[in-house]
């Protein structure tokens, strides 16, 4: 059996309308806000999800060719 490695993304996503001069402004607002806890996105956000597999074997193997060929 080989081994795997599966990485799991979840998006969350939410849209704020906010009042600014331009969208730099709106955009530092939104962040700022963020930064204070003004906007904690939770599973209500939800917009989706990936799944990532590669084989932990071929991921090893290429850092050890990479290396070799460093040692070249």
């Amino acid at each position: 059996m080989k081994t795997y490695q599966v990485e799991i993304k979840e998006t969350l996503c939410l849209t704020v309308e906010i009042e600014a001069e331009n969208e730099q402004q709106a955009e530092e607002k939104v962040r700022q806000a963020y930064r204070n806890e003004e906007y904690v996105l939770d599973s209500e956000h939800f917009a989706g999800v990936e799944f990532t597999t590669k084989e932990k074997e071929m991921e090893e193997r290429f850092r050890k060719e990479r290396r070799h060929e460093h040692e070249r």
